[in-house]
């Protein structure tokens, strides 16, 4: 079973994508073009998950990149990405409400 096999089941909307560089990640779309990503890095000294928020603009560029989480197993890196999902959800209906 591949590590990407447990967020595909365990997040609703979730979906396998590659990166750039041809890397597997889970990604999660908050909003148009407005994404949730998980990755696996296997680089010593690190913890294996990283959860970012990225952004594009229209034309497919990059316009944020934001890590916010690295987590030590697959639990907490499944409720670092549900956690970063309603708050950066939460954010945009405040603003856009103006409350």
């Amino acid at each position: 079973m591949a590590w990407t096999d447990y967020f595909v089941k365990n997040i609703s909307g979730s979906k396998v994508v590659a990166s750039a560089d041809a890397k597997p990640l889970v990604s999660i779309e908050i909003a148009p073009k407005e994404y949730v990503e998980i990755e696996l890095n296997i680089e010593d000294g690190s913890l294996p998950f990283h959860v970012f928020l990225r952004r594009f603009d229209a034309l497919g560029g990059e316009l944020e990149n934001r890590l916010f989480a690295q987590v030590g197993d697959r639990e907490l890196a499944k409720k670092s990405a549900l956690d970063l999902s309603n708050k950066r959800l939460n954010s945009i209906e405040l603003v856009l409400y103006g409350e």
